[in-house]
């Protein structure tokens, strides 16, 4: 049975952040979303708005320096233009310059999954109000917006600096079949930026389970970019099964590089806004993932705390 806890233990745990460059900071994951913009099984845009809202009233508490969206922004592709419109006025919260405290509000990228795609669910289909909502005009110029493959904002990456480091964040198209043109340009981005700390986004990285096993294009994705010594984390989510939760722990070159799925879709609600919090503590070479809804127990928030949902990753960076 799944068990929660409520904001309250959040707030025990995490009272405040150090200071100086072992400072702790957070990268918030936002699975699929696509129930609450089409407000389809139970979900509504409330939800997904909630969700960000909580992001925005927390990002000094928690550092919050960025928040990445795994794909499924939307259900059905190119075809409801107010599935968009939904998502867009969730998403935006996060750009708000005074709300958030930043002249560029909190910096984040989109992924393109399945469903944001056309015909509707195809891979490899249209990905025209993706680009017209979240496309390159969105984000250039942005400080973090680190540039795109070929002429839409399918493929793009993103840089932001936390507690004296560098990091680089690439967000892939799903496809069903891995682009190999993609891949070369993946590579040759984490080459170019070999001196920042490298994670990869994709819809579909891995199933559910301890280990999960790659898809074909997570399999791609890490035999192509292995070699890269700054990769250490790739990230997924399109996958509600058994609970929508799986990770695993691969060693290449004496290092080690994690990939986490969450997708929560297939719970109450389109997936009661749960989210992930990925806390880096530099001072103990550790990130802390734990899931959490701030939309649950009438929007104080509730964590999930089974060992699927809350667990603690080695990482080095005292170095």
């Amino acid at each position: 049975m799944t068990k929660t806890t409520s904001l309250l233990c959040f707030l025990i745990a995490f009272p405040g952040v150090c200071l100086g460059q072992d400072e702790d900071f957070t990268i918030i994951v936002i699975p699929d979303t696509q129930f609450y913009s089409s407000s389809m099984n139970g979900g509504s845009p409330e939800i997904f708005e909630a969700q960000v809202r909580w992001v925005v009233e927390n990002r000094d508490s928690l550092n919050v320096v960025f928040v990445t969206q795994l794909g499924d922004f939307v259900q059905n592709g190119d075809e409801v233009l107010a599935e968009w419109e939904a998502a867009d006025a969730a998403i935006s919260l996060l750009e708000d310059p005074i709300t958030t405290g930043l002249p560029e509000g909190v910096p984040y990228g989109v992924a393109v999954g399945n469903h944001d795609q056309s015909p509707f669910g195809d891979a490899d289909g249209s990905t025209r109000l993706f680009n017209r909502f979240q496309g390159v005009s969105r984000f250039d110029g942005r400080s973090y917006y680190g540039g795109h493959y070929g002429a839409t904002n399918d493929n793009h990456y993103e840089v932001f600096s936390a507690s004296g480091m560098d990091f680089i964040i690439l967000h892939l198209e799903y496809d069903t079949s891995p682009d190999e043109a993609v891949l070369r340009w993946a590579d040759e981005v984490l080459k170019e930026h070999d001196t920042r700390r490298a994670i990869v986004v994709t819809h579909f990285m891995i199933g559910p389970g301890n280990p999960g096993g790659f898809s074909t294009l997570g399999q791609a994705i890490y035999d192509e970019l292995k070699d890269n010594p700054n990769l250490f984390l790739l990230l997924g989510g399109h996958v509600p099964t058994f609970g929508g939760e799986g990770q695993r722990a691969d060693v290449w070159d004496g290092r080690t590089v994690y990939s986490l799925l969450s997708d929560y879709q297939g719970r109450s609600r389109g997936g009661d806004g749960w989210l992930r919090i990925m806390r880096f503590s530099p001072s103990l070479n550790e990130i802390s993932v734990q899931t959490f809804s701030p939309y649950l127990n009438e929007g104080r928030g509730s964590f999930e705390i089974d060992e699927s949902s809350e667990f603690v990753l080695s990482y080095e960076m005292s170095r």
